[in-house]
């Protein structure tokens, strides 16, 4: 008995058993020893993740358990006090050997981290095994943006498709709206005469339907001056529907998938998803010279640092054009 618990120990002699006994009463001393529990790693998870569908939206919680699901199929009837660092770095290294890209794989650690550590903060591990391994690591290639150019004839082929859906990624380039965010909107947002648009909710896929909820955080909650090609776009769509982009439900993810493919075939532009519009508005607006708050709150990010963070590279070149200034205004 050691804690008041009774933990059992099999050996194949005495010495073996006395060494057992000598390791499990150290482990007991450092406070590193887990209770005993047969309750296996993918119980486990499927009980947090039961957890978390009480408080995260539904394409969050479905992100987790895409993002666990690899990670579950190699040690998912591991105990769960038998999960060492050793365990978990080789799964994490196969899973890049098997080809899944640096990104899934720093996403399976995340989660599967915060699984374990909430694991540790209800007592049913005496640590969390994944806190000695650092996060994956390695080279991640970015791939080359858009030029100014591109982002023309882009716009330009898009506003010519006459589709709303095909309107709908012109209007996600000349705005930095998220898809959701782009799919959520209604006509009672839209302000034509003072050239807003309220960003109020956003529309999320999860498995295998929609889900209409509010924006990504409380920053996402937001009013965003219009361009007036996005006026003039928005003034062309037809007005007989609650939606601006869709009548009955929205499309599905490989119907925007495969059109935003076709215009960017037919402008000749590198395939990107529909996501990256909002990355290249972004990276547009910073390289102009735009101040990193405004672009905060034209995104509606939270944190300043975020947009910092993602659109590093961009702000570099505001900061060349600040030494620029000061060599114009001191004469150098």
């Amino acid at each position: 008995m050691l804690g008041g618990r009774r933990y059992w120990l099999t050996a194949p002699t005495l010495a073996e058993a006395r060494r057992q006994v000598r390791e499990l009463w150290a482990q007991h001393q450092a406070g590193k020893l887990s209770p005993p529990s047969r309750l296996t790693l993918g119980q486990w998870a499927a009980e947090w993740l039961e957890r978390k569908a009480r408080e995260w939206r539904p394409s969050t919680l479905e992100r987790a358990r895409r993002a666990l699901s690899p990670l579950l199929g190699e040690l998912g009837s591991q105990r769960l006090t038998k999960l060492s660092p050793l365990h978990l770095a080789r799964c994490l290294e196969g899973l890049r050997e098997r080809g899944l890209g640096l990104r899934t794989v720093q996403l399976a650690y995340a989660h599967l981290h915060t699984c374990l550590e909430e694991a540790r903060a209800l007592g049913l591990l005496a640590q969390n095994p994944l806190a000695s391994l650092p996060r994956p690591r390695g080279e991640r290639r970015e791939a080359r943006g858009w030029t100014l150019e591109e982002m023309r004839r882009f716009l330009a082929v898009a506003l010519e498709d006459g589709r709303p859906l095909a309107s709908m990624l012109a209007l996600m380039l000349l705005t930095g709206l998220r898809p959701g965010e782009a799919m959520g909107l209604r006509w009672e947002d839209v302000d034509l005469k003072a050239a807003t648009l309220a960003v109020k909710r956003s529309v999320t896929w999860a498995g295998s339907a929609w889900h209409m909820g509010q924006p990504k955080t409380k920053a996402g909650e937001r009013t965003i001056a219009l361009p007036s090609l996005a006026v003039s776009l928005l003034e062309g769509l037809p007005k007989d529907s609650v939606h601006l982009f869709w009548r009955e439900r929205p499309p599905a993810p490989k119907q925007v998938s495969d059109l935003m493919h076709q215009l960017c075939q037919k402008a000749s532009v590198p395939r990107r998803p529909a996501h990256y519009l909002r990355h290249a508005h972004a990276t547009l607006l910073a390289a102009q010279g735009l101040d990193v708050k405004t672009l905060q709150r034209r995104l509606g990010h939270s944190l300043a640092s975020v947009t910092l963070d993602v659109y590093a590279h961009a702000l570099s070149e505001m900061d060349r054009r600040a030494a620029e200034l000061m060599d114009r205004a001191l004469g150098a």
